[in-house]
C-alpha cells in the first residue's frame, strides 16, 4: 500500500504551507491543551480535597515529572524524524526500518530512565530543596510516577509514530480519552478511597497505561505497512547511530531545557510553600498559552522533516513564517486573559485564599507572557532545523537555556526573590531567539531549494 494514500496520513510535501499546518497542528493544539486542562483539574482537585499540603508536594515534584515527560517526548519526536523524511521521500521500506528501531531505542531508553531516576530519587529531591513538611509526600508521589516511565515513553512512542506520517487526530482521541479517566480516578483514588497524593500519581500512570495500550493495539490493526519483521532489523551501523542522535538530540533539547526548569525550581522551593503554591498556579496558567509552541513545534518539525526529504526548502521557509505568525494570534489572546481574568482563574486553580499564592501567581504571568513572540520564534526555527537535521543548534540553544536558568536560580532568585523566578524565562528567550535566528541565517540556502 503506498502510505501516501493513506486516509488517516497527510503528505505536508504538496498544498497549502497554511492549510496543512494548520490542519496538523490543531489536533495536537486541542490535545495539548486538553493536557493542560488536565493538569489544572489534577491540581484543582488535588488542593480542594487536600489542601495547600498536598498542593505544595505534588508542585514541588512537578519539575522533575515535567523533565521526564518532555524528555520522552522529545526522544521519541526525534526518532520518528526518520520515519518522516522516509515518509516524505516515498521510501516505504525506510519507512519500516525506521519504525523498527525507533521502536528499540525508545524501549532501551525507557528502562534506563526508569532504573536511574529511581534509585537517585531521593537524591533528586533533596538537591531541589524539597521543604521538610513537604519532602515525604513528594517522595511517595514521585515514586509512583517514576514507575511509570515506560507508559509515559510508550504513549509518546505511538503518538510519535502516528504524527510522523500525518494523523495527528487519534493521538488526541487517546489523550482525551486518558484524561477523562485520570479525572475520574483522581477523583476516586484521592476521595472515597483515600489514597493522597500517592491517588494523584497512581492515576496518572493507570490511565496512560490504559490508553498506551489502546494505542498499541489501534496501529497493529490499522497500520499493517508499519509492522516490521526481523528483516528490518539489518541496517547499518550508521542508520542505527544516526537516528539514536536524532533521538537524543531532540530528547536533550527538551531535557535541557527542563533540567533548567528543575534548578529554578529548587530556588523556589527554598522561598517555602506560598512561593511553591504560586508557581504552581502561575505557571500552570501560563503553559497554557504556550501549548502553541508546543503543537506548532512539533508541527514544524514533521513538516520541515518530510520537505527536507522531499528536497523542498522554499515550502520549509514558508512553513516557519505561517507558523510564527499563527502563534502571533493565539498571543494576542492570551494578553487579553491574563490583564482581565487572572486573578479569578488562579484562585480557582488552587483552592487558595491566601493574598500571597494570588498576587505572586499573577505576577508571573503579567510578566512571562507579554515575552511569548521571541519564545515563539525561538520555538519555530528550533524545531524546523531539528527536522532539516541539524541537531547542533537547537542543542546549543537549549544549554544557553539551560545556562540562563543556572545563573537565575544560583544568584539572582536568592537576592532578588520572586521576581528573579518570574523573569528568568523571557530574558533567555530573547537570548536564544537571537542565536536562532542567526543559525537560520546560517543555514538560509537550505531554505532556498526547489518548490
Amino acid at each position: 500500500m503506498d502510505l501516501k494514500k493513506k486516509s488517516q496520513t497527510m503528505d505536508m510535501t504538496k498544498g497549502s504551507s497554511t492549510s496543512l499546518l494548520l490542519r496538523f497542528a490543531m489536533p495536537l493544539f486541542l490535545g495539548n491543551l486538553l493536557q493542560q486542562f488536565y493538569n489544572l483539574v489534577d491540581t484543582s482537585i488535588a488542593g480542594n480535597l487536600l489542601g495547600d499540603g498536598a498542593l505544595a508536594q505534588i508542585g514541588a515534584t512537578a519539575a522533575l515529572y515535567s523533565l521526564i515527560t518532555n524528555f520522552a517526548f522529545g526522544m521519541n519526536n526525534g526518532l520518528a524524524l526518520g520515519v518522516s523524511r522516509n515518509f516524505g521521500a516515498g521510501d516505504q521500506q525506510g519507512v519500516k526500518k525506521s519504525v523498527c528501531w525507533m521502536t528499540c531505542l525508545s524501549c532501551f531508553c525507557s528502562v534506563v530512565l526508569t532504573v536511574a531516576f529511581l534509585i537517585f530519587r531521593k537524591g533528586l529531591l533533596q538537591v531541589m530543596q524539597i521543604p521538610d513538611d513537604v519532602m515525604d509526600g513528594a517522595l511517595r508521589y514521585l515514586t509512583i510516577i517514576l514507575a511509570g516511565i515506560p507508559l509515559t515513553m510508550l504513549y509518546n512512542l505511538e503518538a510519535s509514530l502516528l504524527q510522523a506520517v500525518g494523523n495527528s487526530v487519534m493521538p488526541l482521541v487517546f489523550l482525551l480519552f486518558s484524561s477523562v479517566l485520570n479525572v475520574g480516578l483522581d477523583f476516586w483514588f484521592m476521595g472515597p478511597l483515600g489514597l493522597g497524593v500517592q491517588g494523584a500519581a497512581s492515576a496518572t500512570v493507570l490511565a496512560q497505561g490504559i490508553s498506551a495500550g489502546i494505542g498499541l493495539g489501534y496501529i497493529v490493526r490499522y497500520y499493517p505497512e508499519l509492522r516490521f519483521s526481523k528483516n528490518e532489523f539489518k541496517v547499518k551501523k550508521n542508520f542505527v547511530i544516526e537516528m539514536f542522535f536524532s533521538g537524543l538530540s531532540m530528547g536533550m533539547m527538551n531535557a535541557i531545557y527542563c533540567i533548567g526548569s528543575v534548578i529554578l525550581q529548587s530556588s523556589i522551593n527554598a522561598l517555602g510553600s506560598v512561593y511553591i503554591a504560586a508557581q504552581v498556579g502561575g505557571r500552570r496558567l501560563a503553559e497554557l498559552f504556550y501549548i502553541p509552541g508546543l503543537a506548532l513545534g512539533t508541527s514544524t518539525a514533521i513538516y520541515a522533516s518530510q520537505n527536507y526529504g522531499a528536497g523542498l526548502g522554499k515550502r520549509i521557509r514558508r512553513g516557519c513564517r505561517t507558523a510564527i505568525l499563527l502563534y502571533g494570534i493565539w498571543w494576542i489572546i492570551a494578553l487579553m486573559f491574563t490583564f482581565t481574568l487572572a486573578p479569578a482563574a488562579i484562585r480557582l486553580l488552587t483552592g487558595s485564599s491566601n493574598p500571597e499564592v494570588i498576587s505572586n501567581g499573577l505576577l508571573y504571568l503579567r510578566v512571562s507572557i507579554p515575552m511569548i513572540p521571541p519564545m515563539a520564534v525561538l520555538v519555530i526555527l528550533r524545531n524546523a532545523l531539528q527536522g532539516m537535521q541539524h541537531l547542533k543548534a537547537p542543542l546549543i540553544c537549549s544549554t544557553l537555556e539551560l545556562i540562563g536558568k543556572v545563573i537565575f536560580a544560583i544568584w539572582l532568585v536568592p537576592v532578588w526573590g520572586y521576581i528573579a523566578v518570574c523573569i528568568c524565562e523571557p530574558v533567555t528567550w530573547v537570548i536564544c531567539c537571537a542565536f536562532i535566528v542567526g543559525a537560520a541565517v546560517v543555514f538560509r540556502k537550505e531554505f532556498q531549494t526547489a518548490e
